[in-house]
């Protein structure tokens, strides 16, 4: 009866996991367009830095942004890549763990976005138009990463923990048996 149970539970799990992944594959090809657009226009900002002859700071900020553009750019084609191609037709264990490793919250392949993240502090540093003192921009900056990370966590909570959740509680019924 719990196999019955289980096999009930593992076609929602599947049923709801192809619905997340369709939409996250669009919310990401979406992104990958907008940093590829953000991307050009940087190429640009930097010709007219190099044209209006503007201080080397100026041009270094917007490489930064540039350099931090591209970088997302590859990023969500990576993801779209990953969440368009899942392969359901694994054996289960396989795609049950799959499965939780990309609805979890922290993903160890991830971890290197941080490196974009200080090119962006870095770019608005160097751009001395906004007209901030160092602690301030650091200030705003780190306090709006840990916003946008406390909403990110949140939507998590509510969105896609129930099926890293129900995964991970799959995964152990079956390791059970």
């Amino acid at each position: 009866m719990k196999t019955n149970n289980t096999l009930g539970n593992l076609q929602q799990l599947i049923h709801r996991l192809k619905n997340e992944d369709s939409k996250y594959a669009r919310l990401s090809k979406s992104f990958q367009i907008l940093y590829f657009i953000l991307t050009f226009l940087f190429g640009v900002l930097i010709i007219i830095h190099i044209i209006e002859k503007e201080p080397l700071s100026e041009l270094a900020g917007a490489t930064c942004f540039l350099l931090s553009m591209l970088s997302y750019a590859f990023f969500f084609r990576k993801y779209y890549k990953d969440y368009n191609n899942v392969d359901y037709s694994q054996p289960t264990l396989m795609m049950l763990k799959k499965a939780a490793y990309r609805y979890q919250p922290f993903q160890r392949q991830t971890a290197w976005l941080i490196i974009p993240l200080l090119l962006i502090d870095a770019g608005l540093a160097l751009n001395s138009s906004l007209g901030f003192d160092f602690i301030k921009l650091q200030l705003i900056w780190f306090g709006t990463l840990a916003f946008a990370v406390c909403i990110g966590l949140t939507i998590w909570y509510f969105r896609y923990k129930p099926l890293h959740d129900n995964a991970k509680q799959l995964i152990r019924e079956i390791e059970n048996v």
